[in-house]
């Protein structure tokens, strides 16, 4: 029997799959079934990185540059929620890196643990439309080491970012720069913002400025 509300069933709403459980990627074998994102090769490397949904004028167009997501959480969550309508905003780029949802350590494992998924979710679904893509790596305490380094190759291409990073904390995130480097083995580390020397001694790094004038400048230096 047809119903004045039959139409609306012919097709399946909009937020009918909002976990995106119809579409899912491989994993590593970890045990989050976090999905496995392709190896980012050191040609990968940006000469700069824009945040999300900036639009960049110049006449050198965007082939050398990324697109990054170290914005607050509210400023892409798109990428998540609507991420067919997000890539709008992500076509011009060949390379991203993968969202950095937020880890706090007073957070819920479950909420840290949900933020990586979502963050590699994203980056295999941008790898399965064509980009290049580069693992965003981020930790919160200690008891995140478990899970939020799945998903990422080893010896891949690493971003990762130190802005708001307070001094009371450096401790905590220097803790968990060594053991990505140990458990990665990175072939390169992106950092936005800057490293400590001490720290890079292990590992390739290229840092990036924050300020806006970094991209003609990291330009003009890379010819």
């Amino acid at each position: 029997m047809r119903t004045r509300s039959s139409p609306r069933w012919q097709h399946t709403p909009g937020s009918f799959d909002a976990l995106h459980t119809g579409q899912l990627f491989p994993t590593d074998g970890n045990a989050y079934h976090i999905p496995s994102l392709p190896h980012a090769p050191l040609t990968f490397t940006p000469t700069w990185l824009a945040p999300y949904r900036t639009r960049i004028r110049s006449a050198d167009g965007v082939a050398d540059g990324a697109v990054h997501f170290f914005l607050d959480d509210y400023r892409f969550e798109s990428v998540w929620s609507h991420p067919h309508k997000a890539l709008r905003y992500l076509t011009d780029f060949k390379t991203l890196l993968t969202p950095d949802f937020s880890l706090y350590p007073e957070w819920p494992l479950a909420v840290q643990v949900w933020n990586v998924y979502r963050s590699r979710w994203c980056g295999a679904f941008w790898a399965s439309r064509g980009f290049q893509v580069i693992p965003t790596a981020s930790w919160a305490g200690r008891d995140s080491y478990d899970f939020c380094f799945a998903g990422i190759a080893r010896h891949s291409l690493v971003a990762i970012s130190r802005v708001g990073i307070r001094a009371a904390d450096e401790s905590r995130f220097a803790h968990g720069f060594r053991e990505m480097v140990e458990r990665i083995r990175p072939s390169r580390v992106l950092c936005y913002s800057s490293l400590r020397a001490e720290w890079c001694k292990d590992v390739d790094v290229s840092c990036y400025p924050t300020r806006w004038d970094g991209i003609k400048g990291a330009r003009h230096d890379g010819r």
